[in-house]
């Protein structure tokens, strides 16, 4: 026997029906409608679309299409909306939707944060998921200053050879690869570096603290050495050594004096008018010595 339903339960079924309807024409018309913002570069009002789709599908019990989390994300990112920014994007990554602009947006917006681990994280992801994308060359490049700036020093030397270009030609670069060289205490290697930031800009400071200080150690080592020679063998040979020693030891205080000065006309701390002074006693001239030791504080 057929049963029969009441009039009152089917007109609920039908007016649910009618909701439901009315309800996915509404989600069509916003995704139209925030694609369509999406792709004009609006993106307030692709984000406040998106923003409704994402709520009206989870409301009915849905799964919010990838796309949506990936583009309100993307779209909160330009309109500076950072942790917004990230909250949808973190959700699109584990997607089929996340791409190279996903990896990129997360990592500037790491930056903003101030969060240098998971700003590489995603450069490495980008460079890993994405190695044709046209933004590769400024990802890599961007990963090797954090590398430096994180002291990941091998990691930021394997890097080196990948960067786009020349990347000696560039001070900024070439100075954080002084660093890693230096950290690495690839010492004749970091001299080298220190020479060519020079060639680029004789007033690198960075470069002129190293070669400042390298031909004054130079000069102090081998003058108490050839010194230390002599008074243990006083001979005529011995003393013509010592003569020879003395010309290499006037060569690089004079290299190391050069440099200094322009340091100290830059900055005139302590430090250096302390070198200055010694410099300047090992070649006899108390007046100048006098003057940077007072500068010193001495």
């Amino acid at each position: 026997m057929m049963r029969k339903f009441p009039l009152y339960s089917l007109g609920f079924v039908l007016l649910l029906f009618v909701q439901a309807c009315s309800s996915q024409k509404e989600l069509s018309q916003w995704a139209l409608d925030a694609d369509t913002a999406y792709d004009s570069g609006d993106h307030r009002e692709a984000l406040r679309s998106y923003e409704l789709l994402i709520e009206g599908q989870s409301a009915g019990n849905g799964s919010p299409e990838a796309v949506f989390y990936q583009r309100a994300g993307l779209s909160a990112h330009a309109l500076g909306k950072t942790n917004k920014a990230v909250h949808y994007l973190e959700i699109a990554r584990h997607t089929p939707a996340a791409d190279h602009l996903t990896y990129a947006a997360l990592a500037k917006s790491y930056r903003e944060l101030d969060n240098l681990s998971r700003e590489i994280t995603n450069l490495e992801r980008y460079l890993e998921k994405s190695p044709e994308a046209p933004g590769i060359d400024a990802m890599r490049e961007r990963l090797f200053e954090t590398y430096v700036e994180s002291r990941n020093w091998e990691q930021a030397l394997g890097l080196w050879p990948q960067l786009a270009g020349d990347p000696s030609g560039n001070e900024e670069l070439l100075e954080a690869y002084f660093h890693i060289k230096t950290a690495l205490e690839k010492e004749g290697e970091a001299t080298a570096v220190a020479e060519q930031l020079l060639v680029l800009n004789r007033a690198n400071r960075v470069a002129l603290d190293h070669l400042a200080k390298k031909h004054f150690r130079q000069a102090d080592q081998r003058y108490c050495r050839e010194m230390e020679a002599y008074e243990e063998n006083r001979t005529h040979r011995q003393y013509a050594q010592l003569l020879q020693a003395l010309e290499v030891v006037n060569t690089d205080l004079h290299i190391a004096l050069d440099y200094f000065e322009r340091l100290y006309q830059s900055n005139p701390s302590a430090e250096y008018a302390t070198y200055l002074a010694n410099i300047h006693e090992r070649f006899q001239n108390e007046e100048r010595a006098r003057y940077y030791r007072r500068q010193a504080g001495d």
